[in-house]
């Protein structure tokens, strides 16, 4: 027994955690902000109010939609053609094309008519985003060229143009923080096929650019809050290429990954939130997803059989979101929203269900999570250990899969912090299941030792038992309840990058921005499995057991 209770130390003490060991929901109202005829696209959220694209009957216009006055009008074109719009507080900005494409402005409230930015005859400049009192838009006019858009940024305060990229790539799909001082986009070479993301900060006497992305994958579509970048990436990871959200610090740090199965594309951030489009190779079409960074928690806004895509989301101070989207209903397109508030308290409660057996759990989990499985191989010399830590709450359930890759054991320990749940007595020759009840609190350790014959094997499972979620008792009529799912995301070491170039703010063509950056850096995963430093199991084993952690969690 003592030696037992020493193993137990030393198996423990290493372990690391999840960050999140609660189920959390969110509890809101959806409702349609336009469902008209036509095609109602593109929608673009600050606080309340959504801007998006209206057209129909072969004309196109922008209107704006307060999602709590319910108030839906157009503005004023004459007759041009406008499309493509971004709001930021009551200011819209948006591409006009008649005898040109120009960038206009219109403030909600106060103007009557939309004014042109920076008028020049002929100018053909389009995708425009705003972000406080900063512009940024695609300028073919610089070069000429439809292959090699540049990138201006206009101070609607200063009334001041600044060329911000000077270089024969595609600058695409500008986006602008919430406070104006950080742009991100995408820089692609020549032909449009490898792209990296870039930055510009702007200081004091202008701005300094810097890519943030290297050789690692081909990503698009960022947006940023001010700290980060978020953006999607295909890598070919394991030998698997998929297209996954990423997201970095402005100022330098680990990249970092959410890696689910399927395509993952067009994210927006705003504070700790992330929305995006995710193809479940389940549902083979698109939903609507959020993800909240600080913790590490994932929901599904949709999930409907209809395709849904062009995703904004916007946080008030007070904790207000407001996630806006396109979906395509009866042959149209529609924009709709979900409107809700953080809440800081788990909304999700274990299911009132009678609870079977363990062992019938472990035979037909059915309902029942799978939180953790792992593999322990006996060598020979000193026992062999392994040991990880998961998030999960409630009585769950262990099961322990004797002979599994391997001969029977006839020798182990299982322990889920800390407690000993299983020992030596359970394993016998020709019992090929040892199951039973283990509480989880949240915080979990669960580590294993086996000993005795060499090429003895077994495998452990940890079962959570199912949730159920309601609204709460204070939820409006109505309401709409999505439970959240834990989702640690994966640290990636990035290769190396561009050196900082600085771009002096003014109407000229200021100093030039040359060239994606090149380089390159294995991606490092961090799981959350911590191998023992009493017991180290031989690598083909170690391997193994970090595939089925993976594959688990």
């Amino acid at each position: 027994m003592l030696r037992t209770l020493a193993l137990s130390c030393c198996l423990l003490s290493p372990l690391a955690f999840a960050s999140t060991p609660e189920l959390r929901t969110l509890t809101g109202t959806l409702q349609v902000v336009a469902g008209g005829p036509g095609d109602q696209t593109d929608p673009h959220v600050s606080g309340p109010l959504v801007a998006y694209t209206n057209e129909a009957r072969g004309t196109s216009e922008i209107r704006y939609h307060d999602l709590k006055t319910f108030v839906d009008a157009a503005i004023p074109n004459g007759g041009a053609f406008d499309f493509v719009s971004d709001v930021s507080g009551g200011t819209i900005v948006f591409t006009r094309v008649s005898t040109s494409s120009a960038i206009y402005t219109f403030d909600v409230g106060v103007d009557s008519a939309p004014r042109e930015l920076a008028p020049e005859a002929g100018s053909s400049r389009r995708s425009a985003v705003i972000g406080g009192r900063t512009v940024a838009w695609q300028d073919f006019g610089y070069t000429g060229v439809t292959s090699q858009p540049e990138l201006a940024v206009y101070d609607l305060d200063q009334g001041t143009l600044t060329r911000l990229t000077d270089d024969t790539f595609q600058d695409r799909t500008p986006a602008v923080s919430p406070d104006g001082s950080a742009i991100v986009w995408a820089k692609c070479d020549e032909q449009g096929l490898r792209c990296d993301i870039w930055q510009a900060r702007r200081s004091a006497h202008g701005f300094t650019s810097q890519a943030l992305t290297g050789s690692e994958g081909e990503e698009s579509q960022p947006d940023t809050n001010g700290d980060i970048a978020v953006y999607a990436s295909t890598r070919t990871i394991e030998g698997v290429t998929d297209r996954d959200i990423y997201w970095k610090p402005l100022n330098g740090g680990a990249e970092q990954r959410l890696a689910l199965p399927g395509m993952d594309a067009n994210p927006s951030i705003s504070g700790s939130l992330i929305a995006f489009e995710r193809r479940d190779p389940a549902k083979n079409d698109f939903d609507i997803v959020l993800y909240d960074v600080s913790t590490q928690t994932l929901y599904a806004i949709t999930e409907t059989p209809e395709n849904e895509s062009l995703t904004d989301l916007s946080m008030d101070a007070d904790g207000t979101v407001r996630v806006v989207w396109t979906v395509s209903e009866n042959g149209d397109f529609n924009v709709h929203a979900f409107t809700f508030r953080l809440d800081d308290a788990p909304g999700c409660k274990l299911a009132a269900v009678d609870a079977p057996s363990p062992e019938e759990v472990c035979t037909r989990p059915g309902a029942w999570p799978l939180l953790a499985a792992l593999e322990v191989a006996r060598t020979s010399g000193q026992p062999n250990g392994v040991a990880l830590g998961f998030a999960g709450t409630g009585d769950g359930v262990l099961c322990v899969d004797n002979g599994y890759n391997g001969q029977d054991s006839t020798a182990g320990w299982v322990w889920i912090n800390g407690r000993e749940l299983v020992d030596p007595s359970r394993f016998k020759q020709g019992v090929a299941l040892v199951a039973t009840r283990a509480p989880l609190d949240g915080h979990n350790s669960l580590a294993a030792l086996i000993s005795g014959r060499p090429g003895s094997a077994f495998r452990l499972r940890v079962y959570a038992p199912p949730t159920v979620c309601q609204p709460v008792a204070d939820a409006p009529t109505g309401a709409r309840v999505i439970p959240g799912r834990a989702l640690k995301p994966v640290s990636s070491s990035s290769s190396s990058v561009s050196p900082v170039t600085f771009v002096a703010e003014g109407p000229g063509r200021d100093e030039a921005l040359r060239g994606c950056s090149t380089g390159g850096g294995p991606l490092t995963l961090s799981g959350v499995i911590l191998l023992l430093a009493c017991w180290l199991r031989p690598r083909a084993s170690m391997r193994k057991a970090l595939r089925h952690s993976e594959r688990a969690l």
